[in-house]
């Protein structure tokens, strides 16, 4: 048994497999699985070099063999789907590009003329623009052109398979890279899904169990530190779900259903889900723990409160254990049964209906009290626990329905696209691809022209830079400049010390770049040393290796010398270019983002409405229905709505960073990073109110009869003026949403309106626009205000027809018809969730507001002045 332990220990820590369920916590840590990843780097490296100079390829490309371990270190990625991903990417551009550079170089076009080598490098140059979707996909494909380019044109003597030769050594580095992945501790993407899925579990189980522990308190204080702890794991788990969307688009690379197969075949009886099905799971379940936690944060530890909790204490803590227990056997490999399992699915579903019962038990005592001692409940009270309770009841039901395995796959329908989608012209791929064009274009001109040439040694590093400088936009180039500046130092550097120890010599140089390989393979895993790591580990192999395979090797000095000029030289260009050549500023996007996550918290809203009227409202007879099939659909709809939301908010966060590094005060007065970091905390609560407006719709109609006695308390005609409340609500915060969104389509640069809008925006118009905010701002307020009157006087109404019903001599039981139905009691909770949901959407509408007008005013009038 000791052996198998062993054996099974060693196994995933070898396929980077389930690091929560470990004994060795410090063995399946962060700091090894970059030391993983730089070993896979270093034998890359290794594998590549003795390919290129312990076989005959030394002999066949002899002046290009140094660029086979340089493509290798280049392609090779955190995981093997990223790695495949960038492989084929890379491969899908430089075929075509080969195949249509050797049709060239044989017919002689270009080779020692200078216009027709420009003209078919500048084509060449669009189309890799145009088909790269990427910055980084289109940097090596750029780099072999230029290679090929400076070759024809200034060697006197070449190959005429010269641009194959090229292929041939990238090709054999791309496949090195693919294949030390797939073999030394191969990281996939869907093994890196499911280690996150169940960390997140695992953390989203610890915050529910500290917020109930904080709402079961009777101090507010005491509260409060508890949530203080469930913050700093929010922080934990939205890191850990920041790239579950990217990674899911890189698992496409992989056969992920094997692999799960494969890795979870004891815990295919439990839970079998598919990688999109687990990231729906935890993005629902966070929004839900963290609907929980803003409610307790704004609870009042009131005489209600005391109360409440007194009563449901041991059944809420009863199934917070439960849920504990099978959180635990979801995410950790426990020898367990399906039988046992599926028992303590059993306990969770009987401790939410316990806890279901007693919570109804204490609304019935506790309205009784009210009647009795004459005292008031206050709706906000009242509604604010039922919205607390129905995230408990939500995320006890999530968990039991992930956990059916009899239950059918719904086969999600992917959206074909037309064949006039495919012909309409992306303009924006256009502008990068023209934009690619000119950069390349102006770079040729220092390995094209002869006096250029001969000034700037072949000026060959000059055009690398400025192919390896390109960024999707301009902070985004800045900050790819500014490390590979850096990051050419510090490879310049050991590059000199690496020639002092050892010459020229090839296996004693392969010797003294792994140690600095494997140090920087593990800096490279860090967030911001990435491309500077990069840089550092490919710049001794192209100083060193490359010079020395020149026909005559370059002096080490001078060589490296001419690195860094030629480096900084390219810099200096790409900053010009990329500030005056269709510039895409990181501030342009983040401001069209924000624009298009309100656009789609307008449709969300609209959409509820709609739907609501779709699956509860039957518009030509005046009854109640629903529609089980419907269900299905609508739930895709809003997963799909919640995943836009989240990959909106996800992106806003990358866009801050690059801002930090653009020219913004040519553009605007005041940028404040902490108000777009707040803006998009705010923008995070409307989306978690809204998916909580949506599950509490489809509970409603999940549990809705059509038999009005079961109904009569809540009243056919509630449904009618809900309808009504939702139809005015949209309708002003329709008006609300789209004038925020033009906020920030009148503060983005002068060169992004005048490129899409053609007109400049004066200052009397943001003058204007500002004073139009307060009145909008007061009537958000005065719907607060009448949505708080109109849901007390509900409340009142409900006491005053229990007290004539019992004047009349009537049963509380025939005036709680839910006491003996679980259902309608499940209703009632979800209808008081809706009814503290839009309450809540509204104040946080506002808050999203006066933070949007804050932004507005900073970035386009001089109230602000900084010292």
């Amino acid at each position: 048994m000791g052996w198998l332990r062993v054996f099974a220990l060693v196994r995933r820590f070898y396929f980077n497999y389930n690091y929560v369920d470990s004994n060795l916590p410090y063995i399946h840590s962060l700091f090894f699985r970059r030391v993983q990843f730089s070993i896979r780097l270093v034998i890359a490296f290794l594998v590549s070099g003795f390919l290129a100079y312990g076989t005959p390829l030394k002999n066949q490309v002899s002046q290009l063999v140094f660029l086979i371990p340089l493509a290798s270190v280049l392609v090779i990625q955190d995981t093997v789907g990223l790695t495949v991903a960038a492989a084929f990417q890379m491969l899908t551009t430089l075929v075509p590009v080969s195949i249509f550079l050797f049709i060239v170089q044989k017919i002689g076009l270009g080779y020692h003329d200078y216009v027709a080598a420009e003209i078919i490098l500048l084509i060449v140059s669009f189309f890799i623009g145009f088909v790269g979707s990427q910055a980084q996909s289109r940097k090596i494909p750029l780099v072999m052109c230029a290679v090929f380019f400076a070759t024809i044109v200034n060697q006197p003597i070449i190959p005429s398979t010269l641009i194959f030769q090229i292929f041939e050594v990238f090709a054999i580095g791309i496949c090195v890279s693919v294949l030390i992945t797939l073999i030394i501790f191969p990281a996939f993407a869907t093994m890196d899904i499911e280690n996150r899925v169940n960390y997140i579990l695992l953390n989203l189980g610890e915050m529910h169990r500290l917020i109930v522990q904080s709402f079961l308190h009777q101090d507010q204080i005491d509260a409060q530190v508890l949530l203080t702890q469930v913050s700093t794991i929010e922080q934990m788990v939205f890191e850990a779900m920041s790239s579950l969307q990217t990674k899911l688009v890189f698992a496409r690379f992989e056969p992920s259903r094997l692999l799960q197969r494969i890795f979870n075949l004891k815990r295919k009886n439990i839970i079998d889900l598919t990688l999109s099905e687990q990231e729906n799971l935890v993005t629902s379940l966070f929004l839900h723990v963290r609907s929980m936690q803003s409610m307790v944060k704004q609870c009042h530890f009131n005489e209600y409160h005391t109360d409440l909790t007194r009563d449901i204490r041991e059944s809420l803590l009863n199934l917070c254990s439960c849920q504990s227990i099978i959180i635990n056997n979801i995410t950790k490999h426990t020898l367990i049964t399906k039988g046992e399992f599926m028992h303590y699915v059993s306990d969770l579903y009987q401790a939410h209906q316990k806890l279901s019962k007693t919570y109804r038990d204490t609304g019935f005592h506790r309205l009784e009290y009210a009647v009795i001692s004459g005292t008031t409940i206050k709706s906000e009270d009242y509604l604010g626990h039922s919205f607390f309770l129905f995230q408990i009841h939500t995320i006890a039901k999530l968990l039991i329905s992930v956990t059916a395995t009899d239950k059918k796959k719904v086969v999600e329908k992917k959206r074909k696209t037309s064949l006039k989608e495919r012909l309409i012209p992306k303009w924006s791929r256009i502008l990068v691809a023209l934009k690619t064009t000119i950069i390349m274009g102006v770079g040729s001109i220092f390995v094209m022209v002869p006096s250029l040439v001969t000034t700037f040694e072949n000026g060959q590093w000059i055009f690398i830079a400025l192919c390896m400088t390109q960024g999707d936009t301009v902070g985004g180039a800045f900050t790819t400049m500014r490390m590979r500046l850096f990051g050419t130092l510090l490879g310049a550097m050991w590059s000199y010390i690496t020639y002092l120890a050892v010459g020229d010599q090839i296996y004693p140089t392969f010797g003294m770049l792994v140690p600095w390989i494997l140090f920087f393979g593990y800096i490279r895993s860090l967030p911001n040393w990435t491309y500077t790591a990069l840089v550092a580990i490919f710049t001794p192999i192209l100083i060193n290796l490359g010079r020395i395979a020149g026909p005559i090797p370059v002096p080490e000095g001078d060589f490296i010398l001419l690195r860094i000029e030629e480096n900084v030289i390219g810099i200096g260009l790409a900053i010009v270019l990329t500030l005056i050549i269709f510039p895409i500023f990181a501030l342009d996007l983040l401001k069209e983002n924000i624009q298009n996550t309100l656009e789609a918290f307008r449709d969300s809203v609209n959409s509820i409405r709609s739907i609501y009227n779709k699956l509860i409202l039957d518009k030509n007879p005046t009854g109640i229905y629903f529609d089980i099939e419907k269900n299905k659909e609508v739930e895709s709809f809003f997963a799909a709505q919640r995943n836009n939301f989240y990959q909106f908010i996800t992106t806003q966060r990358t866009g801050i960073q690059h801002i930090a590094v653009e020219p913004t005060f040519l553009w605007i007065n005041n940028f404040s990073s902490n108000h777009y970091t707040t803006l998009i905390e705010q923008e995070l609560d409307i989306c978690q109110i809204l998916h909580t407006i949506d599950a509490a719709l489809m509970n409603i109609n999940e549990f809705l009869f059509i038999d009005e006695d079961e109904i009569h308390l809540v009243g056919k005609e509630f449904f009618h003026r809900f309808w009504k409340e939702l139809s005015t609500l949209s309708s002003q915060l329709n008006g609300r949403f789209d004038m925020w969104s033009s906020y920030f389509k009148l503060s983005q640069t002068r060169y992004h309106r005048l490129f899409n809008d053609g007109i400049f925006y004066n200052k009397e118009l943001f003058e204007i626009e500002l004073l139009k905010q307060d009145s909008y701002l007061a009537e958000l307020r005065q719907t607060v205000h009448r949505l708080e009157n109109e849901h007390q006087d509900g409340v009142d109404q409900l006491l005053k027809r229990f007290i004539d019903l019992l004047i009349q001599g009537g049963t509380p039981s025939n005036f709680f018809p839910y006491k003996k139905n679980d259902q309608n009691d499940l209703i009632i909770i979800a209808i008081s969730t809706m009814c503290f949901s839009t309450i809540k959407l509204v104040k946080s509408a506002i808050d999203l507001g006066t933070t949007i007008h804050n932004i507005f005013e900073l970035e386009t009038t001089h109230r602000y002045i900084p010292y």
